[in-house]
């Protein structure tokens, strides 16, 4: 496809890089546009935009790091460790900076008595369009591909890093069209319905997990697989159990109180 939108001199305009930062922008336009309908203190990310930027850049780095270690391990050096801080070999993994930022989120808007729920759900909602954006970027790169497919919509890419010269799923697009609907009927539903603080974070975590699920089954691109499942369907697995654990706790604190009541 096209890794390469266009250089002048020794400037390299990587499609990867150009959609992902249009990504970010929508999203943080997403959230600002949110948090202000819903009367949120923008003063309380102003302060800590700095902390959210280093943390989701650590955890952008680490999280790629973590899944390329046969890169950097076998011959450990100086040289192998400079390498990982690299930031500029388009190294970064996006979940994991979108970790890093919740991670961040979390830890100060429970430390300042903030309403971090309500800023889990508006953070959700702007993520998704983000990441909408960002499947298009690597669709022109050619990462985040899919595996053999005699469908009519298989697409043959000109990438040498792609392993496969047939036609293959375009995982990208896929990801691409369910992102997108997603993120629109969470907006959607987020400002018409006025759900329960953390209900919409909750239901479109799960629901894009699951997605992403189904899509690794169709994925060709190498990546650390364990017991038939890639790294992200791992991660989704966990969300699922954690996400599990709350409900069955929630449903049953709403079954005790119902009893209590009867009683």
């Amino acid at each position: 496809m096209f890794p390469v939108l266009f250089q002048i001199g020794p400037i390299i305009v990587y499609s990867l890089w150009l959609l992902t930062g249009v990504g970010f922008l929508l999203g943080v336009f997403i959230f600002s546009l949110l948090a202000q309908q819903k009367r949120l203190n923008m003063n309380f990310i102003y302060d800590h935009s700095l902390a959210f930027f280093v943390c989701g850049l650590i955890g952008a780095r680490l999280f790629f790091i973590l899944r390329n270690l046969q890169y950097y391990l076998p011959d450990f050096s100086i040289n192998s460790f400079l390498s990982m801080l690299s930031i500029w070999d388009k190294g970064l993994s996006l979940l994991g900076g979108i970790i890093g930022i919740i991670i961040a989120l979390f830890y100060y808007s429970r430390k300042e008595q903030e309403q971090t729920k309500k800023w889990l759900d508006i953070l959700t909602i702007s993520v998704i369009f983000a990441l909408s954006i960002g499947h298009i970027g690597t669709f022109l790169d050619g990462s985040a591909y899919g595996n053999v497919t005699s469908l009519p919509w298989g697409i043959v890419f000109d990438n040498p890093s792609i392993k496969y010269a047939v036609p293959i799923h375009p995982t990208q697009i896929y990801a691409f069209l369910y992102s997108i609907i997603v993120a629109i009927s969470l907006f959607m539903y987020y400002r018409k319905q006025k759900p329960v603080a953390g209900k919409t974070a909750f239901m479109g975590t799960l629901i894009y997990l699951m997605l992403m699920f189904i899509e690794g089954f169709l994925r060709g691109d190498d990546v650390f697989i364990y017991a038939g499942l890639r790294e992200e369907q791992w991660l989704a697995l966990f969300v699922f159990t954690i996400a599990g654990g709350y409900l069955a706790r929630m449903y049953n604190r709403k079954r005790d109180k119902q009893e209590s009541d009867n009683s």
